[in-house]
């Protein structure tokens, strides 16, 4: 993002932004952004979610279950889940049940006229003989949203790994306890044999919460989120497609000003090359990205006002005679202020160098930078200069402080002036100068430092590509930092300022 900022922190805080006199037409681009997460990854976001709600030793009681079962107690052990992905869009979750108790305080029942009543029995799960259970679910898109279905539950050896407990004592009742013992069985046996339907019911209960919830199953993000003074709203994400094929879960997101769109009113396909990597990684296509850019440009506010900081002190050193001969010819200088326009967004391109590395350019072209005068309230333009071409490429890279770097590889302007005297030379190797500055200081002041979250879990740049039209950032867990103080020591809070 840093690159794209380079053009509105070459001139003053204020940005006028010509905008176009039509409404814009309606944009949709098909796996506009591809969101990859290895099986690895996956396993890594499940186990962080299951610690998350109380894995994985959980523990619960019911006063009533029914007319019959009151005052229910458990609690369980579980294994870490592990999920494996098949080929054709299924995924299974498997964990073990490494110890269990269930205890029943009170099982009534009524005989011979009497409501007699057994307590304590239940089951237990023996911790040297692990119960196995095994979900299946499938993966698809329905509604513009990802679903998980659960489908089926394997429960095997369960009647044999599920031992029974007999009652600690029986009340009320004509017969002796090891008789109502054996007609009470019957009722955890009818319990351990639906089981499986019990815990498929739980799943999909659980399934629905899930998709009740705003998450990033059902999630429609929109870049960049509508403001209140926005001209046009922002590109809504909606998952499209899916891909299991690959060992991982690969979800292309339709991008779309409108809305949801069926496949076949979609424009084009994953438009991809070579090999898929096999880790996680984000992919953003460069249609996309320049979509995204142009709706940011055209959503900034035409404002007017004095230059501020660090262009207020230029203007009122001499050093800008330097840049601006033609302002010597003024009296004074208190009242001039400049003002930017970018009559167009600038363009992103996603190229290759030599080496294989991924290439960020970014173009500029009609950049006006008026300069102006306040007299009275009455604003006069005293000349312009056009920055008729701006060409900027880096190469991305991870930072060992963490987060983004960039390394510069392209670096050429061109400008030209009308109505007051410029140096146009020096302008070009100045802008040059204050680009290389804006650009190195990501070296010891990296972008994107903190970690992105897939729902409870982190992950971080680990290596950028460029793979068709897709700017590929490989992602993974967060790299533990080599010290404590590393990052403070060489992260620098002052403005790079030796140069300009």
């Amino acid at each position: 993002m840093r690159v794209l900022c380079v053009a509105l922190l070459l001139v003053p805080p204020v940005t006028a932004i010509a905008r176009a006199a039509n409404a814009p037409a309606p944009y949709s681009e098909s796996a506009a952004v591809l969101l990859n997460v290895s099986e690895r990854d996956l396993n890594r976001i499940v186990v962080d979610a299951f610690h998350a709600n109380g894995g994985p030793s959980f523990e619960g009681e019911k006063e009533r279950v029914s007319s019959s079962v009151a005052d229910l107690r458990y609690h369980a052990r579980f294994s870490d889940p592990v999920i494996r992905l098949e080929k054709d869009g299924t995924a299974r979750l498997s964990l073990d049940i490494l110890d269990a108790s269930l205890r029943i305080g009170r099982l009534e029942r009524r005989i011979g006229g009497r409501q007699a009543r057994c307590e304590e029995a239940g089951l237990d799960v023996d911790p040297g003989n692990p119960l196995a259970v095994q979900l299946t679910f499938g993966l698809t898109i329905e509604n513009a949203a990802l679903r998980l279905i659960p489908t089926g539950v394997e429960i095997p050896e369960a009647e044999e790994r599920l031992h029974l407990v007999a009652p600690a004592r029986c009340k009320n009742s004509p017969l002796p306890r090891r008789v109502l013992w054996w007609l009470g069985k019957s009722y955890f046996r009818r319990a351990v044999g639906k089981l499986d339907e019990v815990v498929l019911e739980r799943a999909r209960t659980g399934a629905a919460r899930l998709e009740e919830k705003e998450t990033l199953l059902t999630r429609r993000w929109e870049i960049p989120k509508k403001r209140d003074t926005d001209v046009e709203a922002g590109l809504r994400l909606f998952p499209e497609s899916l891909d299991m094929s690959g060992g991982s879960l690969l979800v292309a997101m339709t991008a779309s000003s409108t809305g949801p769109m069926s496949p076949s009113a979609l424009p084009g396909r994953l438009d991809w090359t070579g090999p898929r990597p096999s880790g996680s990684f984000l992919g953003l296509s460069e249609s996309f990205v320049n979509e995204t850019a142009r709706r940011a440009a055209s959503n900034k506010a035409s404002s007017q006002r004095k230059s501020t900081g660090n262009f207020r002190k230029l203007l009122t050193s001499n050093s800008v005679y330097a840049l601006i001969p033609g302002l010597r010819k003024l009296d004074s200088k208190a009242s001039v202020y400049f003002e930017v326009a970018f009559p167009s967004a600038p363009r992103f391109e996603f190229r290759r160098t030599d080496r294989g590395e991924a290439l960020i350019r970014v173009l500029l072209t009609g950049v006006r930078i008026d300069v102006r005068k306040d007299e009275g309230g009455r604003q006069t333009v005293l000349g312009t200069l056009h920055v008729d071409s701006g060409r900027m490429a880096v190469v991305p890279f991870t930072n060992l402080l963490g987060g983004i770097s960039f390394r510069i590889a392209e670096n050429q302007w061109q400008v030209s002036s009308t109505g007051l005297e410029f140096d146009e030379d020096l302008v070009a190797a100045t802008l040059q100068e204050i680009t290389f500055g804006k650009i190195f200081a990501t070296s010891y002041e990296p972008l994107l430092s903190r970690a992105l979250r897939l729902g409870g879990t982190e992950f971080t740049p680990h290596s950028f590509a460029v793979a068709g039209r897709y700017l590929v950032i490989g992602l993974g867990e967060p790299r533990p930092p080599e010290g404590e103080d590393s990052a403070a020591a060489a992260t620098r809070t002052g403005t790079l300022l030796g140069s300009h």
